[in-house]
């Protein structure tokens, strides 16, 4: 069989093109880091990369919902164990008033209460992130309104109940707030500081009945302060599972998606070596006016 110069040419090209784009494939690795670059390099390992690139995707979606929740819980329960901690002044403040020896002082010690009432307010009306902490689902109107006159106050008419939940993880939520509904029931911390403060202003002693409720409020608030950092704990240990979670997901992609930087640099010096054989051995085969069309 015949074997024309035409055909020995076009052999000659069809080499020549193919070890330049393996030199040029492998110079691409080397200078991206990446092994696959585009499907036909491996289709296998392409459906993989974008299976655990869809994965990755998912996991910092769920890393950020968890790490909002984790932060207004975090908001929350300061939140709440200030509540408490004032609680508690207000109870020690209210024991000495009800002492006989304090009466003349029982005037000065509604000032006081009436501060407190103050502070609660601004704990009740805490806001994170542009959002009422403790407005249940309506977290773009102010929870809880003080009267002009300091007389009463107010939840917001249109609720300050209902859970705000973040999806975690495929399947799973998690609460991200207590209700103003239940952190206050309703307006009974306002309530009972008022009641104190009036009482102490007319000089009169507190009620035991009130008394009795401060300490179930007292409770009542180290209750709902522990659902918090219950909810809390739960959102850590998610954030800390995702972290885990993402370092496996690229550890995959990596052995999938990553070049071996040493092995690409070894076969690109030998493809190289191969084109340039191929070139010279073209340049003593072909005539010069084949390799000027080559060139």
């Amino acid at each position: 069989m015949r074997v024309t110069e035409n055909g020995m040419a076009n052999q000659y090209l069809r080499n020549i093109n193919s070890a330049r784009e393996q030199v040029t494939s492998l110079q691409s690795q080397i200078a991206s880091g990446k092994r696959v670059l585009k499907t036909s390099d491996d289709p296998h390992a392409t459906g993989a990369i974008l299976q655990l690139n869809g994965a990755i995707e998912a996991n910092d979606q769920y890393a950020r919902s968890t790490g909002e929740a984790e932060s207004q819980l975090e908001s929350s329960t300061a939140s709440l164990q200030n509540l408490g901690d004032l609680l508690l002044n207000v109870k020690d403040l209210v024991v000495r008033a009800a002492n006989g020896a304090n009466v003349d002082s029982r005037s000065v010690f509604a000032v006081s209460i009436d501060a407190y009432l103050g502070e609660a307010m601004d704990i009740a009306n805490t806001k994170f992130g542009g959002k009422y902490i403790f407005g249940g689902t309506n977290t773009l109107q102010q929870p809880f309104e003080l009267a002009t006159d300091r007389s009463a106050v107010t939840a917001n008419p249109n609720g300050i109940d209902g859970t705000i939940e973040y999806p975690i993880r495929d399947g799973l939520t998690q609460a991200s707030n207590i209700s103003g509904q239940e952190a206050f029931q309703g307006t009974a911390v306002f309530d009972l500081l008022i009641r104190f403060r009036n009482d102490l202003t007319n000089g009169q002693a507190p009620a035991s009945a009130d008394m009795a409720q401060l300490d179930q409020l007292m409770e009542h608030v180290l209750t709902v302060t522990s659902k918090a950092g219950s909810y809390l704990q739960t959102a850590q240990a998610n954030d800390t599972f995702l972290a885990s979670q993402k370092t496996q997901l690229m550890s995959l992609l990596s052995m999938q998606q990553d070049a071996d930087i040493a092995t690409s640099v070894t076969d690109m010096q030998r493809s190289q070596t191969l084109l340039d054989a191929a070139l010279n051995t073209t340049a003593r085969i072909l005539p010069k006016s084949l390799l000027d069309f080559l060139k």
